[in-house]
């Protein structure tokens, strides 16, 4: 019993442990599907269009400040000959950069819309091929639902919403390091008050992300009856009129749509509840206030002390600000990534059905 009892301990800690670990594997058929070509092209339109947007406010801010000490100096040597601050080379970069970071929004948009198409294609052909070369006995013993909701539901998916997640998780992640490196370049000492701000959505992320696979997996669940029912009873409609059980069908069918709705209402609830605890909770206003007044008592320090530009102590405040809301939107994106990937882990593990044995046959 004690040798029954610690196998039942190991197998329960590793169904946590895998239930905790985030499904790589998914993320790599996904990201393999797209191509040699496309992939290098994603990765690199989003860094590019990022740098631009960094450089871009750290253009302005440069502008700002030099435009101040301009003034300030014009004014301090009482001149009236003297030469306005010229604008002229300042809105030209900035002019270009606009227009070359409004160009990589929309080859980020292609590429991340072009690469959904693709996958979405070459793993709904995979998949359909799978199934019209299975052998019998894999019709036999996987429900008719099942199935369905694989080309369904999943590929509903894998079409529309991981595209769309995929780019606000890398929107997210990358405006998050660009902040973070503006400020360590501004005001190193912010970085310390970055530390409980991390840990505490590390904590809330792994809390939630373990509850909302499960829901989901619940909400997949209570759909396959519900789809298995219905194929059943379009198919055998006559038989069901004639022994005159309507009512009977139509009252499991409203059960499984019940059952299928309280799962789908649980799941919109947990992701509220993150939404509530990512951006309501006091602890973590209070967190975000801390961290934006180290800031900005490092960032004037700074500009005392070590004659940092004003331009610059406006740009580290702008993004010590928004860093929060970041971490929120990451860790809220990293979620619904996770669940989502759930399709693409499901198809795979239909890909890997055996084809039917045709040797031997003319």
């Amino acid at each position: 019993e004690e040798v029954t009892e610690s196998d039942d301990e190991d197998n329960l800690s590793s169904v946590l442990h895998q239930r905790a670990k985030m499904p790589w594997r998914a993320c790599g058929k996904y990201l393999s599907a797209a191509g040699i070509l496309l992939l290098p092209l994603l990765v690199l339109s989003q860094l590019l269009k990022h740098t631009v947007m960094v450089a871009i406010d750290y253009c302005l801010a440069r502008w700002t400040s030099d435009a101040i000490s301009g003034k300030t100096e014009i004014e301090l040597k009482n001149c009236s000959h003297c030469e306005d601050f010229n604008h002229s080379p300042y809105s030209k970069v900035f002019s270009i950069l606009c227009c070359l970071g409004i160009v990589l929004c929309l080859v980020t948009s292609i590429a991340v819309e072009w690469t959904g198409l693709k996958v979405t294609k070459k793993l709904h052909s995979s998949l359909l091929n799978k199934i019209i070369l299975a052998p019998m006995r894999f019709f036999e013993t996987t429900p008719l639902g099942s199935i369905l909701n694989r080309f369904s539901a999943d590929c509903n998916t894998i079409d529309q919403h991981i595209p769309a997640t995929l780019e606000c998780l890398s929107r997210s992640t990358l405006l998050c390091v660009s902040a973070l490196a503006v400020i360590s370049y501004v005001t190193p000492m912010f970085l310390i008050a970055l530390v409980p701000l991390a840990i505490m959505c590390y904590f809330i992320q792994k809390y939630f992300r373990v509850a909302s696979r499960d829901l989901q997996q619940l909400d997949d669940s209570t759909q396959l009856p519900l789809l298995s029912h219905f194929s059943e009873t379009v198919e055998g409609l006559t038989t069901i009129r004639a022994f005159r059980y309507e009512a009977k069908f139509r009252q499991k069918l409203l059960e499984y749509t019940d059952s299928n709705n309280i799962a789908s209402l649980f799941l919109t609830a947990a992701n509220r509840w993150l939404e509530v605890r990512m951006a309501s909770t006091l602890f973590f206003e209070y967190i975000g206030a801390c961290v934006v007044l180290i800031a900005a008592v490092t960032s004037i320090t700074s500009c005392l002390y070590n004659k940092l530009s004003s331009g610059l102590v406006g740009l580290g405040l702008t993004y010590a600000l928004m860093v929060s809301n970041y971490l929120n939107w990451m860790v809220r994106n990293l979620a619904d990534m996770e669940i989502q990937l759930g399709a693409v882990k499901r198809i795979n593990g239909l890909l890997k059905t055996e084809a039917e044995n045709y040797e031997g046959l003319l």
